[in-house]
């Protein structure tokens, strides 16, 4: 039996459709549960842990199911929430909901099959492969076979907004229309019942302002500092895509795909890498690049309406690129100041959340967990580049991290310094904390009360073998506590109940240190070896009365 085809238009100016919207056929394959399950599979990778998608999960099969019944139906609608990020500078985000972040990984592979082929090797945004280190990696390839050269470059300016849906579309269209003439045999055949569906999904996306009708998260102030041209509710009829949905990186790919043929076909540009919107060309003669920068703003604004944001850079490579993040040398990659500089305003943000009133530092097992994974992703960031002395600086700068981190000898790994790396038992425990703080009084939660140490003549007796004398301080009376100890000027340290490990013994961690004390990190805390856990030296715990 002949497949059924469907006939769409091939205008690029208008959303031209001329299969039958109402009653539209179901797609079993291309929107059946089983592509909806693995679109949810894609989605949640790496973002398990985040509260939006354990909610998303909570009812995951009752939402499949409602997905797969309005997309085949043809009345799925997406829905948006907005909000402004700071960091680097104020921006405007429009991010989908985790329900349309799945329909979202359904549609994104089913139209990479069809261009992945087409793409330049050199484009290096939101590909399998590619990404910011790959781009870096190519342009230092490049640098190095042409140490005396040129580069130039160049950026888009406000180049989300400025993407026209319309011809966006239109591109789309005569993709699938091309692929669809393939014979079935070509890896790059289009079937048309999905080819149908699928377009119609991509219109969905790309209807109407996104801004429009989204949900506003946040403080209005915040809002109120991002520049009225880059709010995309400002952007004129018909043009702008929302930043930070996983469709609109792969739409700018197909919207600077144009540029890219132009560029390596046209202008015949042989060194040549593009990130997003923003690119390097490299050549031998400066005033190469410069006629080549005129011929890209006269395509750009002939093809898309779009301009370049100013005159580029242009300068001998061995001035260094300035590149995602990095300066691109010929033998070496440094790290941008700006980073770096974001990397302190941070910490000392955090350092003003953990540090009291009374000189203590206090923070939860929760907020650790975060804190290391803020600097875990700044080290990854500056491993790949020289950044030996920007990593010692961190701590340099910020001597109350070693509460909690610290670096592995010169690496750019981490060690978490706040709890035990192993331990058999709660002994274990109490003496790998006498031995990171000697001379501290020591709280530790034990159940609902805390142990607390104290000299041996106020001491009771304790009921576990192998535990210092300890006092027991119920709940409700530890905040008193640690007041009398710093207006005593005993240093202190307050170890927590988080979790349990795997042999059923309660994991403990320190949650907060006062103020005081000349304990420093230990010798084998700071090179990543764990704490001897069989014997605990330093000074014995001070006296203090019982509570």
């Amino acid at each position: 039996m002949a497949t059924p085809t469907t006939t769409t238009a091939t205008t690029t100016t208008t959303f031209g459709w001329c299969a039958a919207e109402s009653g539209a056929a179901h797609a079993p394959h291309v929107f059946g549960f089983a592509a909806l399950y693995r679109a949810w599979q894609a989605c949640r990778r790496g973002k398990r842990g985040t509260r939006k998608a354990q909610r998303y999960e909570i009812g995951l099969l009752d939402r499949l199911v409602d997905t797969r019944e309005a997309l085949q139906k043809h009345a799925w609608r997406p829905s948006r929430t907005r909000f402004v990020t700071l960091q680097p500078k104020p921006r405007e985000i429009l991010a989908a909901d985790f329900g349309d972040r799945v329909v979202h990984h359904l549609l994104v592979p089913w139209f990479e099959r069809l261009y992945e082929p087409v793409f330049i090797h050199d484009s290096y945004a939101n590909r399998k492969g590619k990404g910011t280190h790959a781009a870096v990696q190519r342009l230092q390839g490049f640098v190095r076979s042409q140490r005396s050269a040129h580069y130039l470059q160049l950026d888009i300016a406000n180049f989300f907004n400025s993407i026209d849906r319309c011809a966006l579309f239109g591109l789309l269209q005569a993709r699938v229309q091309r692929d669809l003439r393939r014979p079935p045999c070509d890896p790059r055949h289009a079937c048309p019942d999905e080819a149908h569906h699928m377009l119609w999904l991509a219109r969905q996306l790309l209807t109407g302002n996104p801004a429009q009708g989204a949900t506003y998260q946040g403080r209005p102030q915040d809002l109120a500092r991002v520049p009225a041209h880059k709010q995309l509710g400002n952007a004129p009829a018909g043009k702008g895509l929302p930043i930070g949905n996983l469709t609109s990186q792969f739409f700018a790919n197909v919207y600077l795909n144009e540029l890219d043929q132009f560029i390596k076909h046209t202008l015949k540009v042989r060194h040549y890498v593009r990130y997003v919107d923003d690119f390097v060309l490299l050549h031998g003669d400066p005033g190469q690049l410069r006629q080549w920068r005129q011929a890209i703003a006269d395509f750009l604004h002939q093809q898309w309406g779009l301009a370049l944001r100013d005159a580029g850079r242009l300068a001998p490579v061995a001035n260094g690129i300035d590149f995602l993040g990095y300066i691109v040398h010929p033998d070496y990659l440094l790290v941008r100041q700006r980073v770096l500089g974001h990397l302190h305003d941070k910490l000392r943000q955090w350092h003003r959340c953990v540090q009291r009133a009374d000189g203590s530092l206090r923070c939860t097992p929760q907020h650790a967990d975060r804190l290391q994974a803020l600097l875990a992703s700044y080290f990854g960031h500056l491993a790949h580049a020289r950044s030996r002395r920007a990593r010692a600086e961190v701590f340099d700068r910020h001597p109350w991290l070693v509460r909690w981190l610290q670096p592995v000898g010169d690496t750019a790994r981490l060690h978490r310094t706040d709890r035990p790396g192993s331990a058999q038992s709660l002994a274990d425990q109490w003496r790998w904390l006498q031995w990171r703080y000697p001379g501290y009084v020591l709280l530790v939660q034990v159940g609902a009360c805390w142990e607390c140490s104290a000299g041996p003549d106020r001491a009771r007796s304790t009921r576990r073998p192998g535990l210092p004398p300890t006092q027991t301080v119920r709940a409700q009376h530890l905040p008193a506590l640690r007041r009398k100890l710093t207006r005593s000027g005993l240093p202190w340290v307050e170890m927590v109940e988080h979790g349990r490990l795997h042999g059923g013994l309660k994991r403990r961690q320190v949650q907060a240190v006062g103020p005081g004390g000349t304990a420093a990190a230990a010798p084998q805390a700071a090179a990543g070896t764990p704490a001897p856990i069989h014997t605990a030296p330093g000074a014995p715990a001070p006296h203090i009365a019982r509570f």
